[in-house]
């Protein structure tokens, strides 16, 4: 095409008889049903994260829990566990199985008592709240902690509505004796300590937070062998816990936790700064430890 020339387009030619045609296809076409496409939903892909690939377990105030089962079998374990150990159901609220399976130490607040059952031979002890304590106020239970690696002691604490209850003992731990049915108080708590102990129960570490009026922040932290009754108590002042963050080596002989430590204060802020406290057990030893991987603990030793 040339500039400036115009461009022609031949327009076809629709005879009459063709029109008519058209127009009925297009009358049928507009009256016949639609068809429907159906569009499939998206799938939705739940992602659950994996425990085990977490390398800092967070603390809890019963650092050796229970296993629970899924929400969908929780029932039938326990309706397992109460004919196994010949137990009301509604005692398995809290309970704690020996390592060996053999024993289950259980807190029924319906009773307001600690139950101690041999699976095989059904012998019972029971512990009473006013056995623990003068007075129990509502609010009060035992808390089965941790089985010893042979299966004879049951370590548990008390817990209680009131944080700073020191009439209460809130927070004391307690051995009971399998053997003999004997219950000794361990250690003195009056606000909640936290403890940790290993997974093989042989031994266990403590840590008490609280305010000292001279010293303001104040953290008494101990570590305990159960069988050798080596023990060892620190108290650091200028120090606290929030973070939560502990790990036990594999060996079990080390264990490790996050704690903070008040770095400047004004009257009414503090800046802190994390350190890693290492306890050694095997030289029943303490340290702090300024630099840390926060993802391996035992990585800074």
């Amino acid at each position: 095409m040339r500039p400036g020339n115009k461009t022609t387009k031949a327009i076809p030619v629709i005879s009459y008889a063709a029109f008519h045609v058209l127009a009925l296809v297009s009358i049928l076409s507009a009256c016949a049903p639609q068809a429907t496409i159906s569009t499939p939903m998206p799938t939705v892909t739940l992602i659950q994260r994996d425990p085990a690939r977490t390398s800092t377990p967070y603390l809890t105030a019963t650092p050796r829990p229970t296993a629970t089962a899924s929400p969908t079998s929780t029932q039938d374990v326990v309706a397992t566990l109460a004919s196994e150990f010949e137990i009301s159901s509604l005692c398995l609220f809290s309970y704690l199985l020996s390592n060996d399976g053999a024993w289950i130490g259980t807190d029924c607040r319906v009773s307001r008592e600690l139950i101690i059952v041999n699976k095989t031979s059904k012998e019972k002890f029971i512990v009473r709240y006013e056995d623990i304590i003068d007075e129990p106020v509502d609010g009060l239970t035992l808390r089965p902690l941790s089985w010893s690696s042979d299966n004879r002691f049951l370590y548990f604490t008390t817990r209680c509505c009131h944080y700073d209850d020191n009439f209460n003992n809130n927070g004391s731990l307690y051995q009971h004796d399998a053997q003999n049915g004997k219950v000794n108080k361990v250690l003195h708590g009056s606000e909640e300590p936290l403890y940790f102990f290993s997974k093989g129960g042989e031994r266990y570490t403590y840590i008490n937070k609280y305010w000292d009026v001279a010293f303001g922040f104040t953290l008494e932290i101990g570590m305990v062998e159960i069988y050798t009754r080596k023990n060892k108590r620190i108290v650091l002042q200028g120090y606290t816990i929030n973070e939560n963050v502990f790990q036990w080596s594999a060996n079990e002989n080390k264990f490790a936790i996050i704690i903070e430590r008040m770095v400047s204060h004004t009257e009414h802020t503090a800046d802190w700064k994390r350190v890693l406290l290492m306890i050694d057990f095997t030289k029943m030893d303490m340290e702090i430890i300024e630099e840390f991987d926060r993802n391996d603990l035992f990585r800074a030793n």
